[in-house]
């Protein structure tokens, strides 16, 4: 039986991925901040798919000391991994801080995930078919890295652009493990326009409202898993390392600032040092 972490599991794509996961005969870790909700989240998708392989555990990315926590107990007290999918995200309109004093997006959105796949790297690695799926999206064509905004609100505090910042990191550091390491198969993905509450839960309120007048517009959280599905369990994509792929499934050219190699390499030592590994 092959197995998957998903984090933010418990609601919008990570549910809807975990879901067809399950429902295809995989043990699924879902990895969701909100134990309760993750247990509610369990049980529903149990009662969906008759699945008794869906082990819900408790993460939150805005916290090394949680990623670590979450890290040493998978590793004691689960066997093997074939595929991690670092699919949880944040989008806040207000200027927030993690536990560690990273700006809010870029510490979820990227930090988090940069020391949950380095602390979960070693295991991943003795699968047969080891693949790492990164939920990015198509907002990084416009992000710049700052890093001088990493940890300090820089004049007025722009969501948005936190916001591709932090989805461009999660491009630059799928190129760069690709190039680091190359018998793991990392890609990484814009999942379309989804019905998600990603805008509504950490925003203001002409945001929030803004979100929800788009929402009949957006496609469903079934249809947004479809190219995570894809990277984590497609054949034809065992091998194929550092690449960005839409909501189609189709493999797409990185803009000049995903494909700048100096600047992953930047990115990735100074992620390194910040969560100190």
């Amino acid at each position: 039986m092959k197995t998957a972490i998903v984090t933010g599991a418990s609601s919008g794509i990570g549910f809807a991925t975990a879901k067809a996961l399950a429902a295809q005969g995989w043990r699924v870790i879902m990895a969701s901040r909100n134990p309760e909700k993750n247990e509610r989240a369990a049980k529903e998708l149990q009662r969906l798919t008759g699945s008794g392989e869906l082990i819900p555990m408790t993460l939150d990315l805005a916290s090394f000391r949680s990623v670590r926590a979450f890290a040493k107990s998978f590793l004691e007290q689960q066997e093997g991994l074939d595929v991690l999918i670092n699919n949880a995200g944040i989008y806040t309109s207000d200027f927030q801080k993690t536990e560690d004093g990273f700006e809010m997006q870029i510490g979820v959105n990227h930090f988090g995930h940069f020391l949950l796949t380095h602390l979960l790297r070693e295991r991943l690695a003795q699968s047969e078919d080891p693949r790492l799926v990164v939920v990015s999206s198509v907002a990084h064509i416009q992000g710049q890295i700052d890093f001088d905004s990493f940890r300090e609100e820089k004049g007025v505090y722009k969501g948005f652009r936190a916001y591709r910042q932090s989805k461009l990191a999660n491009v630059l550091f799928t190129v760069e493990h690709a190039r680091r390491f190359p018998d793991i198969t990392a890609n990484c993905l814009h999942p379309g326009g989804v019905r998600t509450p990603i805008a509504t839960k950490h925003s203001n309120w002409y945001t929030n409202l803004g979100w929800r007048l788009l929402t009949p517009l957006l496609i469903s959280p079934e249809r947004g898993a479809r190219t995570s599905l894809f990277l984590a369990t497609a054949p034809e994509i065992k091998g194929q390392s550092g690449g960005y792929y839409d909501d189609k499934q189709r493999k797409r050219n990185l803009v000049p600032q995903a494909r700048d190699e100096e600047m992953a390499r930047r990115l990735w030592e100074y992620s390194e040092g910040v969560c100190s590994v």
